[in-house]
């Protein structure tokens, strides 16, 4: 079954394949010349935001049709610049868990959530007296992400959603002298929301249509950094 529309083709999923992995290969080459450097500055950090299970990145309107549960890791790639990758599952969200809600009129019976996301970032850091991975950045950032919701009545009664999100991002990651991280972050950019319905599911979830439309990013994470 095909989940692309003309706005995600599979040449898209590839060329972002391609970018992570790149951006993962640059990640793993610089640690050694990150490694020779003298600076005492932290090299990587290692950070998540338990706030995105109760939503995301999935919602209509209001509700959330997913949750987020995240890892991401930053390296150091000079002392200015830094690679950022990060993979979520995705699965109930715990703020309204769809997976337990029954429906005799709509012949619901719960719903299937599953799915992932991966997103990449590549950090310019700009503060003066302070090297990556702290301080004030900017950066583009991407990130796709694909989810499946199956009626629990009918497996048949499927949903398949993809997203992909290409955003201008500002940020400042504070970092304490015991190795605290949190990073704050908003943007700009575009995002693209396609929606497959199979079975009966168009008349069971009503999810709206596929749209491509301007994005505001913003949020935090923390972690550790070391």
């Amino acid at each position: 079954m095909e989940i692309f529309s003309p706005l995600i083709t599979k040449k898209t999923v590839r060329a972002i394949k391609i970018g992570f992995i790149i951006i993962a290969a640059i990640s793993f080459l610089s640690q050694e010349s990150i490694a020779q450097q003298e600076s005492n500055s932290p090299k990587m950090v290692i950070k998540t935001n338990p706030l995105a299970a109760l939503g995301g990145p999935f919602w209509v309107i209001i509700v959330p049709v997913t949750g987020e549960y995240r890892l991401m890791y930053e390296i150091k790639t000079t002392a200015k610049q830094s690679a950022m990758i990060g993979a979520s599952y995705l699965g109930p969200s715990l703020l309204l868990n769809l997976d337990q809600i029954t429906s005799d009129s709509a012949s619901i019976q719960g719903i299937n959530t599953s799915g992932f996301k991966l997103q990449a970032m590549y950090k310019f850091y700009l503060s003066r007296d302070i090297e990556a991975p702290e301080g004030l950045y900017i950066g583009p950032h991407i990130s796709y992400a694909q989810a499946s919701i199956v009626s629990n009545a009918n497996e048949m009664d499927k949903v398949q959603a993809v997203k992909m999100n290409f955003n201008g991002i500002i940020g400042y990651q504070l970092i304490s002298s015991g190795g605290f991280a949190l990073d704050l972050y908003a943007g700009l950019g575009f995002k693209t929301l396609n929606w497959n319905f199979s079975g009966n599911s168009g008349n069971i979830f009503d999810f709206g249509t596929d749209k491509a439309v301007p994005a505001v990013a913003f949020g935090f994470n923390f972690g550790y950094a070391f």
